[in-house]
């Protein structure tokens, strides 16, 4: 064993078993065993820890990292693991020099491939190979001479058995993991607090720094600039990684959907109109950045980018066709590229490279193949040789062979102890004006499936040692030098899209509240009426059954009269579950919490982290909801109800507490109290129409009010005579009433001031129009007239709801047509339809 006992206590249990066991090429055991000095400070911090405080820390960590990341089905999920990965300084500085040799030679070939190409006319890289391969791309030789440098790269680099570092792959169009990078070192900094102190481990805020600085270049001269992250959406595994680095660096999250091309310039479109963009990091590959011009169409392209990128209105990071740069037909042959472009030996290199008919009689079982035109295929020497040798017969010189990779293990924490696993380095690079940066750290990580680099699996936090001896009085914190673009304040502009969907967001936290509370009141009267059933009650229960199960006082809210049938207490509860978790049900609360949730998730880089958790939690409380039956006690029910009100009420604290009334925040709460006045519409209209003896009209009167948390005040407010005229005065009527319905109209006239104008001066818009009509029908009304019957109904308050929803869907069709609607995607021209409704 390498540890030194002279200077190390004893080692735990959990640890020395896994250091006295051999696993072959271990990083531990093989690698650090002759010069441990940088595993010992950490060591001698675990000693004293037992496998039941690991398994603890792997537990926080697991909790720390789901909380406030919302997740999706179509969302990686990765372990991160409680033991950090430790690089020795004499191996980091070897690669750190390889890596910054290999980023500076991968940019001299990307000139040169989309200029002069003398590359491929001397024949150091062969045309044939590097045309077919897919992630070549023509339109690169239309762009400027700086549109070609590459900006943020990484490189996946692993040990050899030799102990030499080897690369795996470049990544060089969009380089995923930074997000997750950082999201392992803010867990490991606040669980290993002490270990991370001790070990002095080198911190990587000066790289992220450097990051947005290397952008800053790009727009230093510029008063408004607009920096976007451009990502596929939610359905990309790795939207949450996209989501934090938005949050983190404060840009704006965009689609494909939010940018448009106008007068070669990109543009966001949001509520105040278009917008120029002038920088966009770009998260989506070179095949799919403009359908205009490339024969690959795809709905997460720009139409009309490639162009504005030559006029130079924008600039894309990474550039286009950088993605080539990752092509066998560059990658074999790196080594003697670099002593013709550097003059140096290539310091990092790639497993060897082997023509077909170099190995044709070979045994292929520690060699991969793979294909020049498609860089997807890879097939195993050994398992795929069948395959293998049909697809040489045709066209041999479309494949090659490689060299099969020996990864290294490294020690990783599953189900109480430590088991070896191969592991991959994945080092992020930065290319500046003033050089190349390395980030001092890397993404340690280990597929759960080795054949599938796709797939979920584990992740180590990479400690790198700084000088122990640092002089803390040398260092000082940098003067900010004020730029242009600091002169005025700025605040991110958010998409069309994304304030569409706070608006329903804002829309979706009404409905389900509203819900909730009306089931309570609902199994409230029917578990009341099971204990005392007298005829008021009965009356109070069958009234609202109806409205439930016709959908007249939830969602969708349809307009009709009630309609009485025989009463059956059994059908009480099934109504009740239906509305509570049936998926098949339109505006239950299973289904209406996973609208919330998706329109969380869409918004997720303006949440805070408490917002995201408690949307972490929601999504927990519809997978209870999924797995329950019909043979649920209406307690168990209740139980439910309030554990997703009590969530949706923290949310909606959680929101106000930091949304401004710009930038699009407003429209949330615009959604919200939309929602809210036609839901105050829907249960009088529904409910309070019908003349009834007194004692039944107050039994269903307490009903409204305790769903709309109106009783207490009801009753305080008119002690002496209650009726349903004192009602509807109060949820209708009352201006300085917050839970009434023409208090909800003022606040939506007043958020409405924040809506960017499209009209000229003098004129009324159309939705302000109609919050108009319905502000002025309930000043000039009284309850008196609303309370009035006709043959046994009120037919004044039908009118008067049905005239307010109608204003209200107006509103809000307005409000689609002239804020929303540019929001909508693209559609593909299928010409061969076309040609067939010709012929």
């Amino acid at each position: 064993m390498y540890i030194n006992n002279n200077t190390m206590p004893e080692l735990p249990n959990w640890l020395s078993l896994y250091l006295d066991k051999r696993h072959g090429h271990d990083e531990l055991a093989d690698h650090s065993g002759l010069n441990p000095e940088h595993w010992d400070t950490l060591f001698n911090r675990l000693a004293s820890l037992t496998a039941e405080d690991v398994s603890s820390r792997a537990i926080e960590i697991t909790q720390l990292l789901q909380n406030g990341n919302i997740k999706s089905e179509s969302n990686q999920q990765w372990h991160f693991d409680p033991l950090p990965f430790m690089f020795s300084r004499a191996d980091w500085n070897t690669l750190e020099q390889g890596i910054k040799q290999r980023t500076l030679l991968l940019n001299k070939i990307q000139q040169d491939v989309y200029s002069e190409q003398k590359l491929l006319l001397s024949g150091q890289i062969s045309p044939q190979q590097l045309y077919q391969d897919s992630h070549y791309l023509r339109e690169g030789f239309s762009l400027p001479s700086d549109e070609l440098k590459l900006f943020f790269t990484a490189v996946d680099v692993y040990r050899a058995p030799s102990g030499e570092f080897k690369v795996l792959a470049d990544h060089c169009q969009c380089p995923l993991g930074l997000g997750l990078l950082l999201k392992n070192r803010i867990i490991a900094r606040r669980v290993m607090a002490e270990e991370f102190a001790e070990c002095n481990v080198q911190q990587i805020k000066e790289f992220l720094n450097l990051f947005q600085e290397g952008i800053n270049e790009f727009i230093h001269y510029m008063d408004d600039p607009r920096i976007v992250i451009l990502t596929q959406g939610i359905d990309d595994p790795n939207y949450n990684e996209h989501a934090f680095l938005s949050t983190y660096f404060g840009y704006t999250l965009v689609q494909s959907a939010d940018l448009t091309v106008r007068n070669g310039e990109v543009c966001l479109k949001s509520l105040q109109g278009l917008g120029k963009i002038n920088v966009i990091l770009r998260w989506i590959p070179d095949q799919s950045i403009d359908s205009l011009e490339q024969t690959q169409y795809s709905l997460h392209g720009i139409p009309g980018l490639l162009q504005a990128v030559r006029e130079g209105s924008v600039k894309v990071l990474n550039p286009f066709g950088s993605g080539v740069l990752s092509s066998p037909a560059i990658q074999c042959n790196l080594a003697q590229l670099s002593e013709q472009l550097l003059q140096q030996p290539l310091l990092l290199d790639c497993p060897k490279y082997h023509s077909i008919e170099d190995v044709k009689s070979s045994d292929w079982s520690q060699l991969v193949f793979g294909s020049y035109k498609d860089p997807k295929l890879t097939l195993d020497g050994h398992l795929d040789a069948d395959k293998i040798k049909q697809l040489i017969t045709k066209q041999p010189s479309d494949y090659y062979f490689q060299d099969k990779p020996a990864f290294s293990s490294a020690p990783f924490w599953d189900d109480g102890k430590l088991i070896a696993k191969p592991v991959v380095f994945r080092c992020y690079v930065l290319t500046t004006e003033n050089g190349i940066e390395v980030l001092p750290s890397a993404l340690c990580f280990s597929y759960q499936n080795s054949a599938n680099a796709k797939g979920a699996g584990w992740l180590k936090d990479t400690w790198i040692n700084t000088s122990k001896d640092i002089d803390l009085t040398e260092q000082s914190v940098p003067t900010p030098i004020k730029k242009r673009m600091d002169v005025s304040l700025l605040e991110g502009v958010i998409s069309s899209r994304t304030a569409e969907h706070l608006f329903w967001l804002g829309r979706y936290l009404e409905r389900c509240e509203n819900t909730i509370r009306i089931l309570r009141i609902f199994i409230d009267r029917y578990t009341e009426l099971a204990i005392y059933p007298d005829l008021i009650r009965r009356s109070t229960v069958a009234r609202l059954l109806a409205a439930i199960s016709a959908q007249h006082i939830v969602y969708p809210y349809v307009e009709q009269a009630i309609k009485l049938e025989e009463f059956d207490s059994a059908v009480s509860k099934q109504t009740a579950f239906a509305l509570l978790a049936d998926e098949l049900r339109a505006g239950s609360i299973i289904n209406t919490l996973n609208y919330l949730a998706n329109a969380s998730v869409q918004v997720q880089e303006l949440l805070s982290h408490d917002s995201r958790r408690i949307i972490d939690e929601i999504n927990e409380q519809v997978k209870v909801l999924k797995h329950i039956n019909i043979n649920i006690s209406s307690r168990a029910m209740q139980s439910i109800l309030d554990k997703v009100i009590g969530l949706i009420m923290a949310f909606n604290g959680s929101l106000v507490d930091c949304m401004p009334n710009s930038n699009g925040w407003f429209l949330l709460e615009m959604g919200r109290r939309i929602e809210r006045s036609l839901q105050i519409t829907s249960l009088t209209g529904a409910l309070l129409t019908q003349e009834l003896e007194q004692a039944e009209e107050l039994g269903l009167l307490e009903a409204v009010l305790s769903s709309q948390v109106s009783l207490v005040t009801h009753k305080r407010r008119y002690r002496m005579y209650q009726s349903i005229g004192t009602g509807l005065e109060l949820l209708l009527l009352d201006a300085e009433y917050p839970r009434s319905l023409l208090f909800q109209l003022e606040q939506i006239n007043q958020l409405c001031k924040h809506l960017p104008t499209k009209r000229r001066q003098g004129v009324i818009a159309a939705h302000e129009k109609a919050i108009l009509l319905s502000k002025t029908s309930c000043y000039v009304t009284e309850k008196d007239y609303l309370q009035r019957t006709d043959a046994g109904v009120r037919k004044q308050l039908i009118e008067f709801n049905h005239n307010i929803r109608l204003n209200l869907n107006t509103f809000c069709d307005v409000l689609l047509l002239q804020y929303f609607s540019h929001t909508q995607t693209a559609n593909k021209l299928n010409w061969t339809n076309i040609e067939q409704a010709q012929s």
